[in-house]
């Protein structure tokens, strides 16, 4: 089965940390929707505002497609990694892969600000596109307009509240993806 995993939330959250575990675990294939924004987007405004949903729709469109030609090419699994906030354009990815026989999970980890804030302060962002403060910026733009996901099966919440959120969320991802 051709499985996309979407990992999405607020920046900061974790998502990125998680999903390269997930990938290491699992061998899934990594994109990184960074690779197509620096494209698509402005690098002096990604740092200070929000694009626009026709704009993010370009990269999520682009990755997307990327994942569909290498699943063609074989591969399984892949991970997607991005904010994700907005409920169309999710709605639009789950069309665009069920009509290419594409499996979705979306995997949104949350975490609380004054723990972001602690985490980030704490280490450099190493081949992140944010630095610490705009990463904490950018969490509180977000958190404004950061829409819920309509509940349902393919929709796992992870809480990044303690030192052992990695491990833990790590295997509570596989269990309910039926990985193992």
């Amino acid at each position: 089965m051709r499985k996309l995993m979407l990992f999405c939330g607020l920046p900061g959250s974790g998502k990125t940390t998680l999903s390269k575990e997930v990938c290491r675990v699992t061998s899934a294939h990594l994109i990184d929707l960074d690779d197509f924004k620096k494209v698509d987007v402005d690098p002096s405004s990604v740092t200070s505002e929000i694009d626009p949903p026709e704009v993010r729709w370009k990269y999520y469109q682009k990755g997307v497609c990327e994942a569909a030609r290498l699943f063609d090419g074989g591969v399984k699994t892949i991970v997607l990694d991005e904010v994700f906030h907005l409920a169309e354009l999710r709605e639009r990815i789950n069309v665009f892969c069920h009509a290419k026989g594409i499996s979705t999970v979306w995997v949104e980890v949350k975490c609380p600000y004054d723990i972001v804030k602690e985490r980030l302060l704490s280490k450099p962002r190493i081949g992140h596109i944010l630095s610490t403060a705009e990463a904490l910026a950018m969490y509180q733009m977000f958190t404004e307009i950061f829409e819920p996901f309509e509940p349902c099966s393919q929709h796992i919440v992870i809480n990044n509240v303690d030192s052992d959120f990695i491990g833990r969320s790590t295997n509570l991802i596989l269990d309910k993806i039926e990985w193992k």
